[in-house]
């Protein structure tokens, strides 16, 4: 269908006096920094109007001021992984100063000035502590322990350090003497979090995540020290407490910042007001229903014959059916019985699932159509990607001789083309201000039905996009609060998650990457550490859809890592199919034809050997895969991808 462009929409002054899952921290001449938007805002010491101190500076978090407040260190997030940058007040210019791709975070200043403490996985050994000079740019690691140590703290005199440790699941509060050796402070089955030295060193605040929510509780650092809960019943947000002196503290938590003096049984309010750009006119998106293009599919009946199968539409297995098919899709779904002259391919005792989607995947420059069978052996029946030959592709990879995935392409905001129907997803990337810049663009597509992913959700708030990337990124409190921040500059979208959780950590990884097919992808893959701690998504389950592109991983492998990754974040396994079934299938605007086995959808089903909804690992053991309406099996699909390569 043609796409036709409706009026822009102008964006509007919002002024905001909430915030969702900030971080204060206090200069010494009483200037408070907050990461509100993913922006850097300057708050006067008694509160009132706020300024962003520049643009180009975001997505930011956790800014720091340094000792003398002419500059602030913060962590700046890419798709990928946080990486630091120094912010001096001086010039205005921002620098990022990390070495190379790793994950540095938790920064922290020496009360010198002159170094950075930070946390950084650079050894593939769990997060270690180093230190940076910020005049050399030289690095050195100063812990060295197993499982991960982040959140470092140096005292007011810099003689002691503080700092979280996790091993297993143990977390553990910190303490490093001058000259002495570690000491565990604190130890808990529960997390612990954003450790703080009171400012004349008596005492340490820290967070409990306890199973009734986060309080703030305090060491007393007498002989022998005393643990003492501090202040709870809020909504806090995850972030050290800051201290105005000894007596005064300021902490983030119901979409405000509160201040307390350290005697006192409550708490006041410090108002801010942001002014930030956004919809006037809190345009939902249009919902379009687009149709498959039916590419070489075979004519004739095919019967599958199961003995269970996940429609992905209900829950729970169905058991003794026969998915009928005819000219690529599914004509009927029904019980067992003679069918004279029809090919019947009994599968015995496998289950059959629905093709798996990828809806945000990277399909690699240096591989040819070769791919195609791997990427099916995988069971990814569909594909999108910003790919230059994905048109060409997917006619290839629809045909017996070269099967592959069905790849739908997609484009950045900034080129797709108006009245471009071959467009699928339009993206966008960059901060706030990106966001803003493209809002009337991201508005035209969105009136006419097409899902507009950001990349992060600074940039999805700034341009009202529909679908945000990574799932850490759910805009909501540790409570599931959304304060004014995301209600009023976000407007009435739904909002869609695509997943991108997967990274070094995910468990059953090294078996993925030690699988036949992924020796012939090749080169050998690796995967980087993106989270210190996964998020718990089990309660935004319906909003999720899988994505693997931020995972870094080949295509295919990163799907299964991706399945690996949402059930470790509390999704059940049914949940996890969904996430790359009907729930994908509904954001791209093809909920009747992709993501479920029923009468009408195509046919795309992947069969394993075993049960994927007690186990997500079952749904790596593929049998054979239909695609198109056309069955394959799996080694065979491997051997046609192996003597491609040969030939090439």
């Amino acid at each position: 269908m043609p796409l036709l462009f409706f009026a822009s929409v102008a964006p509007a002054q919002i002024t905001l006096t909430e915030g969702t899952n900030f971080t204060v921290d206090a200069a010494s001449d009483g200037r408070l920094a907050i990461d509100l938007l993913g922006g850097i805002w300057i708050v006067p010491p008694v509160g009132g109007v706020a300024d962003v101190i520049a643009s180009g500076l975001l997505p930011a978090r956790r800014p720091r001021w340094s000792p003398s407040a002419d500059a602030i260190v913060y962590q700046a997030r890419s798709v990928r992984q946080d990486q630091l940058w120094l912010y001096r007040f001086a010039d205005g210019s921002a620098q990022n100063i990390s070495d190379g791709q790793f994950f540095d975070q938790h920064p922290d200043w020496h009360p010198d000035a002159e170094r950075i403490v930070y946390s950084s996985d650079r050894r593939n050994s769990g997060f270690d502590l180093w230190e940076l000079d910020l005049e050399t740019r030289l690095s050195w690691r100063i812990t060295d322990i197993e499982g991960d140590e982040t959140e470092p703290a140096w005292s007011k005199n810099g003689r002691d350090l503080l700092y979280i440790h996790r091993r297993a699941d143990r977390w553990s509060v910190m303490l490093r003497r001058h000259g002495q050796a570690d000491q565990v402070l604190e130890t808990s089955a529960s997390r612990l979090s954003s450790p703080e030295w009171r400012p004349d060193g008596s005492l340490i605040t820290f967070m409990r995540h306890a199973d009734d929510g986060l309080s703030i509780d305090m060491i007393i650092l007498s002989d022998p020290w005393l643990i003492r809960p501090f202040i709870t019943g809020e909504d806090f947000f995850i972030a050290p407490v800051t201290w105005l002196d000894r007596q005064q503290l300021l902490y983030p938590a119901n979409g405000v910042i509160r201040k307390r003096n350290f005697n006192s049984w409550t708490s006041t309010t410090l108002p801010f007001r942001v002014t930030v750009s956004g919809d006037s006119t809190q345009q939902k998106a249009a919902r379009r229903l687009r149709e498959l293009p039916l590419i070489d599919a075979p004519s004739g009946q095919l019967v599958i014959r199961t003995s269970r199968l996940v429609d992905g539409i209900g829950g729970g297995y169905q058991h003794n059916l026969d998915i009928v098919i005819e000219n690529g899709h599914i004509k009927a779904v029904e019980a067992q019985r003679d069918r004279p002259g029809s090919i019947v391919v009994d599968m015995g005792d496998l289950t059959a699932l629905p093709g798996f989607v990828d809806s945000y995947a990277a399909l690699p420059a240096e591989h040819g159509e070769t791919l195609g069978p791997l990427l099916l052996s995988y069971g990814v029946t569909t594909i999108i990607a910003d790919y230059a030959d994905s048109e060409s592709f997917n006619k290839r990879w629809s045909g017996k001789e070269m099967p592959g995935p069905r790849v739908l392409r997609a484009a950045d905001v900034s080129t797709a083309q108006a009245g471009d129907t071959s467009l699928w997803l339009v993206t966008i990337a960059g901060d706030l201000a990106a966001g803003v810049e493209y809002r009337s663009r991201v508005a035209d597509w969105l009136s006419v039905g097409m899902p507009v992913l950001a990349e992060n959700w600074q940039v999805g708030l700034g341009s009202g996009a529909t679908m945000l990337l990574g799932a850490e990124s759910l805009p909501a409190s540790p409570r599931g609060e959304r304060y004014d921040d995301i209600q009023l500059t976000n407007g009435a979208n739904a909002v869609t998650i695509v997943s991108g959780l997967a990274d070094a950590k995910t468990p059953g990884l090294a078996g993925l990457l030690q699988s036949r097919q992924a020796n012939l992808i090749g080169p050998a893959a690796t995967a980087i550490r993106r989270f210190t701690e996964r998020p718990a998504l089990a309660a935004a389950s319906s909003t999720i859809v899988l994505g693997s592109k931020p995972n870094g991983l080949p295509p295919g492998i990163a799907l299964h890592a991706e399945f690996q990754a949402l059930a470790e974040a509390g999704l059940t396994q049914e949940q996890v199919f969904r996430a790359a079934g009907i729930n994908a299938a509904n954001a791209l605007g093809l909920g009747r034809q992709l993501g479920r086995i029923a009468p009408g959808s195509v046919a795309d089903l992947v069969l394993v050997d075993g049960d994927p909804l007690a186990n997500i690992n079952d749904a790596q053991k593929i049998v054979a895969i239909v695609r198109n309406g056309r069955f394959y099996s799996t080694i065979g699909l491997i051997e046609r991808a192996q003597a491609a390569k040969n030939v090439e």
